[in-house]
């Protein structure tokens, strides 16, 4: 992959992004994984956790959840990665949305 990014990954970024989540307005980390198959939850709950770890996402402790948000300067990468594999992936669409 040219970005780096596995395929739940992309998902909970275009998620994060069509939703306009940059910091410090942010989205409930159960909100990312909504509609999602139940056996493949863990799978984009690791992948939040992954992106949090490497510092892409930020999370917040919000009204007793955890929340996550797109940190501003990782706003043109975000972009650049949904972009580049909106031909691979089926979920990603609406990218003229993003703000």
């Amino acid at each position: 992959m040219s970005c780096g990014f596995l395929e739940y990954e992309l998902f909970i970024i275009w998620k994060i992004c069509l939703k306009n989540r940059w910091c410090n307005k942010h989205i409930a980390k159960r909100d990312l994984c909504k509609g999602r198959p139940k056996h493949e939850i863990d799978l984009y709950m690791d992948a939040v956790k992954s992106l949090v770890k490497v510092n892409f996402l930020k999370e917040y402790n919000s009204q007793g959840r955890k929340d996550i948000c797109i940190l501003k300067q990782n706003r043109s990468k975000a972009i650049e990665a949904l972009t580049s594999h909106q031909n691979e992936y089926d979920f990603i669409k609406h990218t003229e949305y993003i703000r």
